[in-house]
């Protein structure tokens, strides 16, 4: 399964950076708390420290995404970009993972949980050849 589609993991890094900016990076860093009450959140009556840490979060993710758009053409740097965002994926899964089980998020949340295997899943089988 690892890198049965090695031949094409210079799209998946792009594909990848591309979603993940306009999924999560670009969302996240303009308007924070409407991504979140698009996700069902509970928005706090202050909102400042939300509001900064989803700009936070999503600075991270727009510069993780066009790194990996870069990446793409450098066959060299595709390996150090996979492994990053295997971590990245199955910290994301162990996250939403705990979340469930304490019940302390939307269901939204929870549901996000089937996307993270199957990126972590999509992740192994582009994995570029060494």
């Amino acid at each position: 399964m690892i890198g049965i589609w090695q031949a094409f993991s210079g799209t998946y890094l792009v594909v990848m950076g591309v979603a993940m900016l306009a999924g999560f990076g670009i969302p996240l860093l303009v308007a924070p708390l409407k991504w979140a009450r698009l996700l069902r959140w509970e928005i706090p009556a202050s909102t400042q420290l939300a509001t900064f840490l989803g700009r936070s979060l999503g600075v991270f993710l727009c510069v993780i995404a066009a790194y990996a758009i870069k990446a793409a053409l450098m066959p060299a740097a595709q390996l150090f970009l996979f492994e990053l965002m295997l971590w990245l994926l199955a910290a994301m899964l162990a996250l939403h993972v705990y979340g469930a089980l304490r019940k302390a998020q939307p269901i939204t949340e929870t549901i996000e949980i089937a996307l993270w295997i199957v990126l972590i899943l999509a992740t192994l089988a582009f994995w570029p050849s060494v």
